[in-house]
């Protein structure tokens, strides 16, 4: 085997008047072996030490390194389906404007279109309706709170007997209904016979009033009493029952608010708009349905005219904010062991129309499924794309950075040598003996490669310079064949 075969014309002879001193200068010492594979493997060549630098002879020593790779994919930009926004109508109604063109940027809640719709009308007027029973319930309410204060109040002022001018004068102005005067009525009764009586006491001792006239008064007496008694407790029921009453008729009305507002949100109808219902200022524009922005974004697509009929399974538009993008890209089979590490990677990003631009991008996604077609996995990263450079459906070109779990032996790809399959690296021994050395090599990138098996740190080998150290271990293999 001639070690220049791939060589021709004046490289040959360029390679020949420098290689051929060095490697005359080089001595071939192999070790007693069985085969001649087993010869190449167990070789040492030596060479001067003032040969080196004429042979590029260059030593490191070995170390242990984290191996970092970068990966190279094709990616492509789509959508942040996060971000995106198809519009409906949620009711019947046909299309009163549309405040939107195609490709116009809007602001979060600007108005996009106005559906007029009968059941958004009807809904507002319900509403309208049950605000009304509610207020006519909380004055009623109020009222009767009042009206349960001042004769509970006109109760205790009875019970302590005090006279009735004075409750005429302290209660004349304060409501009442008709409380008062049943309770007044008992108790003015109840006042005439208990005085009858004190009466008749005074005179019964000298005879001039019978016994059973003093006790036919008292008999009354305890008559009204009893009577004013049972008004009075008969009032004090009566009150709470009236409360309760409209305190529940409040409430009533306040949940058939609360349902007819719910509605009506549940429609996405604005807050503002439910607070300045009025049909007699608005009129017909009360069945108005307002569909509004979600969020900042670009009009996509349009599919909504004046004046046409439109229903809750008919898209109106759609809109993208465009600030963001996603970035998918397929990963092969051979790249799995590394997944895991790609999550939360900064990737790069360029495009050949924008060669000196490089964008960059936060993976988020890496997968769960394989494509069984592909063998692939999709990878998802997102990207900031406030200037909107980044088109979606634009091809990209990947730089995703990879590293092994753990520190490994990594050295110079220059360093490592082929023949017949197999890897090896020559070791310096002494001061001027390489020993060639098979090695089991691993993940490989642009400048280094990782070791398997083969070497150890600490070991020195020749990282520049080893194809003529290699050229002279063959040479002199084929001349001993």
């Amino acid at each position: 085997m001639n070690p220049f075969e791939h060589v021709t014309g004046i490289q040959c002879r360029l390679w020949r008047a420098w290689l051929l001193p060095a490697m005359m200068a080089a001595t071939l010492i192999p070790f007693v072996s069985a085969t001649a594979q087993s010869t190449v493997a167990e070789s040492v060549v030596i060479l001067p030490k003032d040969q080196w630098q004429a042979s590029g002879i260059h030593i490191e020593p070995v170390q242990r390194n984290a191996f970092t790779k970068t990966l190279h994919l094709t990616g492509k930009i789509s959508l942040n389906q996060d971000r995106v926004a198809h519009i409906y109508s949620m009711v019947d109604g046909i299309v009163d404007d549309v405040s939107v063109s195609l490709g116009q940027t809007v602001k979060m809640d600007d108005l996009l279109a106005v559906i007029h719709s009968r059941e958004v009308g009807a809904a507002k007027l319900e509403l309208y309706q049950a605000r009304l029973q509610l207020e006519l319930a909380e004055t009623q309410n109020e009222l009767q709170t009042a009206i349960a204060k001042n004769t509970n109040e006109l109760l205790v002022a009875l019970r302590s007997n005090m006279p009735i001018a004075e409750i005429e004068k302290k209660f004349r102005d304060r409501p009442m209904g008709d409380y008062r005067e049943r309770a007044l009525i008992s108790y003015a009764a109840f006042l005439k016979s208990a005085a009858d009586v004190s009466r008749l006491e005074g005179v019964s001792q000298s005879g001039a009033v019978s016994g059973k006239t003093l006790l036919a008064a008292t008999s009354g007496r305890n008559a009204d009493q009893a009577t004013f008694q049972s008004r009075i407790e008969q009032i004090q029921y009566e009150l709470q029952t009236s409360t309760l009453k409209t305190s529940q008729a409040v409430k009533e009305a306040e949940a058939k608010v609360l349902v007819a507002v719910t509605g009506l949100r549940i429609l996405n109808v604005d807050a503002k708009e439910l607070n300045e219902i009025d049909p007699a200022k608005q009129g017909e524009a009360l069945s108005h349905y307002a569909i509004r922005a979600p969020f900042d974004g670009t009009v996509l697509t349009k599919d909504v005219v004046l004046r046409e009929q439109v229903r809750p399974d008919v898209m109106l538009l759609s809109i993208a904010d465009l600030s963001t993008v996603w970035v998918t890209a397929n990963v092969y089979e051979e790249h799995l062991p590394l997944l895991n590490s790609f999550k939360d990677q900064t990737i790069t990003l360029r495009n050949d129309a924008l060669p000196d631009r490089k964008f960059t991008a936060k993976v988020f996604y890496t997968g769960d499924i394989m494509d069984e077609a592909t063998r692939t996995i999709s990878l998802r990263a997102i990207a900031d794309n406030a200037n909107h450079d980044l088109k979606p459906g634009m091809f990209v070109n990947i730089e995703l950075p990879t590293a092994q779990p753990a520190e490994s032996i990594v050295i110079p790809n220059s360093a490592v040598q082929q023949h017949e399959g197999k890897s090896f690296v020559f070791v310096l021994k002494g001061d001027d003996q390489f020993l060639r050395r098979n090695i089991t090599v691993g993940p490989t990138s642009d400048k280094t490669i990782v070791v398997r098996s083969g070497l150890r740190e600490g070991e020195s080998i020749v990282t520049g310079g080893g194809f003529i150290l290699k050229s002279q271990l063959l040479a002199e293999l084929l001349g001993d064949e």
